[in-house]
């Protein structure tokens, strides 16, 4: 009886575990999309520039999302989760912006863009000498992106320009960890884009491995996926 016992409660275990939902920040809510948390402890862990910055050129991530066949997104959040050698932003906003039809040196079409308030809330995660930090901007009513099925990338970047945010720098976090930890949502695989404005006429890559931006440092295969997601609501399409 007790092996019985024992083996259903194991049984049971292995059915909740199973039947898990992934769990986004408190901050994702309502969550749309969220790529998932960044991994201090992955070998692989990585990040890469993401901010307009006092002193410096513009960088920005790509990050890919998939709206689902038969669903209408409105979109009404943005963020991203960047390591940081600041703990401001100056002015307190990111700029944000959803494309389509990104490519290798193409950076798409924008279908909606703008500069938001901000909040910049320390998420308790470090890597090497800098902290994690979510950046935060909420759109209003009126601003709000509705999005119709597709493959769409999505920015979030943190502003710093103030002079006194010195010499501030961020990068996105990327995410190694598989399956990602509170991933919410679908993301394309390794599709993910990179834009260092300035730089030969507007710098455009993938950042994955083996062709990315990436492909130099540590063991080439950080940042194909990253930490930033989408507030909003999801309703079924019309018929």
């Amino acid at each position: 009886m007790k092996e019985i016992l024992v083996a259903f409660a194991l049984l049971s275990a292995s059915a909740l575990a199973q039947n898990a939902q992934p769990t986004p920040p408190s901050y994702c809510r309502p969550c749309l999309f969220y790529g998932g948390d960044f991994d201090a402890s992955n070998p692989a862990a990585n990040t890469l520039s993401n901010g307009l910055v006092n002193i410096g050129r513009p960088t920005a991530v790509y990050v890919p999302f998939v709206v689902p066949k038969g669903q209408v997104w409105t979109v009404t959040g943005l963020f991203s989760n960047n390591m940081s050698t600041s703990t401001f932003l100056d002015p307190p906003a990111i700029k944000w912006s959803i494309s389509i039809d990104v490519s290798a040196g193409h950076a798409g079409t924008v279908i909606s863009q703008g500069t938001i308030p901000a909040t910049f809330t320390p998420t308790g995660r470090s890597w090497r000498f800098f902290t994690e930090y979510t950046a935060l901007g909420h759109l209003t009513p009126q601003t709000a992106v509705t999005l119709t099925s597709g493959v769409y990338w999505m920015t979030a970047i943190p502003i710093c320009t103030d002079p006194s945010c010195g010499f501030a720098s961020f990068t996105l976090s990327d995410v190694e960890d598989v399956p990602a930890p509170n991933h919410k949502g679908i993301e394309p695989k390794d599709d993910s884009f990179f834009l260092a404005e300035g730089v030969r006429q507007d710098f455009f890559a993938p950042t994955a491995y083996p062709n990315g931006v990436c492909n130099g440092g540590g063991n080439g295969t950080g940042c194909d996926k990253f930490s930033a997601g989408l507030l909003g609501y999801a309703k079924a399409a019309a018929p």
